[in-house]
């Protein structure tokens, strides 16, 4: 195991900062760098080539790379015509993902985004992004009151997905990039719904992937050994009744499938429908068990700090998320005494 960044901001004072903490490896989407796809979204090799270097220069490696895919499946659900024009799209960027040496791409089926819906006040003026469910209303999908982590969620007023057809893209979408995923040989990574759902709620959208059951399901849809997940252990523990004991019972069932690709390293206080995103030593996740729970399966990919609160005093969160890898080091340390 190795502790991994996720970034959007590529100076050279950063990307030397990270490698100072011990950061490896990073993560991270072409779509923050303008230019490195075409007109219509295709990444350019010769430009991705080149934006992986610039991270090998700080020695840093470009480990995983995002791929968009929440307008696809979008464009999927409601049949749109552009839908095999942008599938297209897909498939290309993981060939030149792969042609480039990335071994894996992250992805996710988040439609109207990642929502919470206050903040709770936490150690020393922190804020910590907070979902509570009885507070949801649908209806408000783009009132102030519910905070984003994706700005590029737009006109969800009219979306509706049933969960059959939440599955039926799914599995459409797996048809078609798992054999050219295998054949390039690169890992595609999904990430949880986040936040899970009811799944008999009456939501507009559903995005299905809320339980252990329900990735398993995923993963079975198209058994292969590069179809798995981005493990974000704190999304993972938003689907908990008892986050401390439930966590690593699923940290153990996939990783001993081997379907665990990429983690994102980041602890919640609370559970399922009822939580707050805190920082990794505060959380109601044993993190030295957890660490113990993913070298237990034999993991040796990477652990990311993820949504860290917010500091008035650190408003870009750098401090927040240099703790937050010290902290993983650390940890890293001690299980391999």
């Amino acid at each position: 195991m190795h502790i991994g960044q996720q970034l959007s901001d590529f100076s050279d004072r950063r990307l030397a900062l990270e490698a100072q903490l011990g950061v490896e490896h990073i993560a991270t989407g072409p779509t923050l760098v303008p230019g490195l796809a075409d007109e219509k979204g295709r990444w350019k090799r010769a430009d991705l080539e080149a934006f992986r270097d610039r991270f090998n220069l700080h020695g840093l490696a470009l480990e995983v790379l995002s791929l968009e895919t929440d307008s696809l499946f979008r464009s999927m659900a409601m049949h749109q015509p552009d839908t095999d024009q942008r599938l297209a799209v897909a498939l290309d960027n993981i060939r030149t993902a792969a042609s480039t040496g990335i071994p894996c791409l992250k992805y996710r089926f988040h439609p109207i985004g990642v929502l919470r819906t206050h903040v709770t006040p936490g150690r020393g003026g922190l804020q910590y992004k907070s979902f509570d469910f009885t507070r949801y209303d649908e209806s408000k999908h783009d009132a102030e009151a519910l905070f984003r982590y994706d700005e590029q969620v737009n006109d969800v007023a009219d979306l509706r997905i049933s969960v059959d057809k939440a599955w039926e893209v799914l599995e459409r979408f797996l048809k078609a990039a798992v054999p050219v995923a295998e054949e390039v040989d690169i890992k595609l990574a999904i990430h949880p719904q986040d936040p899970p759902m009811p799944p008999d709620a009456d939501l507009n959208v559903h995005h299905v992937l809320g339980s252990f059951d329900a990735l398993q399901r995923f993963l079975d849809l198209y058994p292969s050994p590069v179809n798995g997940l981005n493990f974000c252990q704190g999304t993972v523990a938003e689907m908990c009744e008892n986050p401390a004991t439930e966590v690593l019972d699923a940290i153990r069932r996939f990783g001993a499938q081997r379907k665990i690709f990429m983690v994102h390293f980041r602890n919640i206080r609370g559970g399922y429908l009822n939580f707050q995103e805190v920082l990794p030593d505060e959380g109601d996740v044993d993190m030295l068990a957890a660490i113990r729970a993913y070298r237990e399966v034999g993991y040796d990919g990477m652990l990311c700090p993820d949504h860290v609160p917010h500091s008035d005093s650190d408003p870009d969160g750098e401090r927040q998320f240099s703790f937050a890898l010290g902290y993983i080091r650390g940890l890293i340390q001690v299980a391999n005494t």
